[in-house]
């Protein structure tokens, strides 16, 4: 009864459009890193930049975002270009201050269904 019962999965994952080995390959990836591990401080009233990336380039991003709970300071801004394993945080920000900033991203899903990262930084905006 067991090997009939494991033929019919079989049979309805080759079905769905999923392989077994697929299947296979997409419990084994490995979770994706955002990196650096730290951002560099900024100075309120002076242009910053600071760029972000996956540690995995090989996967399709479909986007970096800011988690709005933590939020960029005022004046910066993260850009992302599609096609792009990278993102800038860019701006001038208005004041100082020491701020926890979430960043994650996620990507596309082909046979196997999209992944997501998420990193929360400290960023020291000194004053001027």
């Amino acid at each position: 009864m067991k090997p009939a019962f494991f033929s019919i999965i079989a049979l309805s994952l080759l079905l769905s459009g999923c392989e077994l080995g697929t299947l296979a390959s997409c419990a084994g990836r490995a979770p994706l890193t955002i990196q650096p591990d730290s951002l560099a401080g900024a100075r309120s009233g002076q242009a910053y930049r600071a760029t972000v990336e996956v540690q995995r380039p090989h996967v399709a991003i479909a986007g970096f975002y800011v988690d709005p709970a933590l939020p960029l300071p005022d004046g910066l801004k993260l850009v992302h270009e599609q096609g792009q394993d990278h993102a800038d945080i860019v701006g001038t920000p208005t004041r100082p201050g020491q701020y926890e900033v979430s960043i994650y991203l996620n990507t596309y899903g082909t046979q196997c269904t999209g992944q997501a990262a998420q990193r929360t930084y400290t960023l020291n905006v000194a004053n001027d």
